[in-house]
């Protein structure tokens, strides 16, 4: 009877063992756990759409964009789950210009369940892709040798196409080529690239390449020539050019050396004084400047015809004031007591005739092969002035040449 009852006691005992066991196994089986997997990274589906659509995606991190992930699961599965075991993306298919939220999606493995992300969606700005065309600006590195000039460069082609996001070209504001010159005696011609600016001189990185050109910068040598008047007709009677200036009286140009050779003056355009009976001031064009570059020249040559009128002055001197040249050694001149004054009349422009002074005036006779004796002299009278005639109401006067007595005669 004792052994039955053991035999008792051992099946309950199993079977309470048995139902503990299956009660904790099916306890276990209904524990969760929760975790978060951080930084899972976004793909982006359907780009090659957008580009297709001439849209681009515009966000800065698009090739960064990650998503934390809340899962729950067992807790065998969750403590063993990495980055890698998920597959998180948004699909831009059909997307237009704008900002639009995608949904991030996200496949996990068997046996998780996701309960949420953060973030839930992504903001995606589309802009359409758009172009432009951007002249050529010309800068340089360097200076040209001395005494030369820089002239005005040509690029070709001239100008740039351009094409990028809206945003990004409606940005650009130059389109810069670099040529360096440095110590240049003659024509640069180098293929550079060309730099996209905009407004703040921030050069723009654009998603399509920016053909390079063929810049060409002409280097001339340089000098300086006078500029000629050409003064044409005759002043009103009574009157008569004096004088001609030119404001400025030379520039300086630059051309190709073998043209620059041939060249040492610029003659102006003509200038009329017919019948002019006072100064005349004008503007004259440069003439025959075909080739050449006219430096430093901010305004038309100026030309200054100055227009006197013809005055008579007349000026009177003794015979004492006149001066006996070449006469030989040992004689003198004595004048007659009965020689009068003499009157020299001066005639030519106002400007110079009515400032003349008397002693600017020089009376002279020439003595040279005359002996002893009475001689009728010829009087001539010289100026360094610029005048146009003189005359004198006297020109012969009659004088005594003599020889000199020694002191012992006296």
């Amino acid at each position: 009877m004792k052994i039955k009852n053991d035999k008792i006691i051992i099946q309950v005992t199993c079977l309470i063992v048995s139902v503990i066991l299956w009660a904790l196994i099916m306890i276990n089986d209904q524990v969760h756990m929760t975790d978060t997997i951080k930084s899972v990274p976004v793909t982006i589906q359907n780009l090659s759409a957008l580009e297709n659509s001439n849209l681009v995606l515009m966000n800065p991190d698009k090739d960064n964009f990650t998503v934390n992930i809340n899962v729950e699961g067992q807790p065998n599965v969750i403590s063993s789950l990495k980055r890698g075991d998920f597959s998180a993306y948004i699909n831009v298919y059909g997307f237009v210009e704008g900002i639009s939220n995608a949904t991030i999606e996200i496949i996990a493995p068997n046996g998780v369940k996701v309960l949420n992300t953060s973030p839930t969606h992504i903001a995606c700005n589309i802009e359409g892709v758009i172009s432009k065309v951007i002249d050529v600006t010309i800068q340089y590195e360097g200076t040209q040798a001395g005494n030369y000039y820089r002239a005005l460069p040509i690029s070709n082609p001239s100008s740039v196409k351009i094409t990028g996001p809206r945003s990004v070209v409606n940005s650009a504001d130059m389109a810069i080529a670099t040529v360096n010159i440095a110590n240049a005696i003659d024509d640069v011609v180098r293929t550079v690239p060309v730099r996209i600016y905009d407004g703040t001189d921030t050069e723009i990185f654009m998603s399509s390449p920016v053909e390079n050109v063929q810049v060409t910068v002409p280097v001339y040598p340089m000098k300086y020539v006078r500029l000629m008047p050409n003064v044409t007709g005759v002043p009103e009677e009574g009157y008569q050019l004096t004088n001609v200036t030119v404001n400025p009286e030379r520039i300086r140009i630059a051309a190709r050396q073998d043209i620059l050779d041939t060249i040492n003056e610029l003659q102006l355009a003509e200038l009329d004084i017919t019948d002019a009976s006072r100064n005349i001031i004008s503007s004259r064009d440069i003439l025959n400047t075909n080739g050449l570059i006219l430096l430093d020249l901010t305004t038309t040559p100026v030309v200054n015809a100055t227009i006197d009128k013809i005055v008579e002055k007349e000026l009177v001197f003794e015979p004492s004031e006149i001066s006996f040249i070449n006469v030989k050694e040992g004689h003198e001149v004595v004048l007659s007591e009965a020689q009068t004054d003499i009157t020299v009349i001066v005639t030519g422009p106002s400007g110079v005739v009515n400032q003349l002074k008397k002693d600017e005036l020089t009376l002279t006779v020439d003595m040279e092969g005359k002996d002893i004796g009475i001689h009728g002299v010829t009087i001539v009278c010289t100026t360094e002035k610029e005048i146009n005639s003189i005359s004198l109401d006297q020109e012969i006067i009659n004088v005594e040449l003599i020889e000199l007595r020694s002191n012992d005669e006296e």
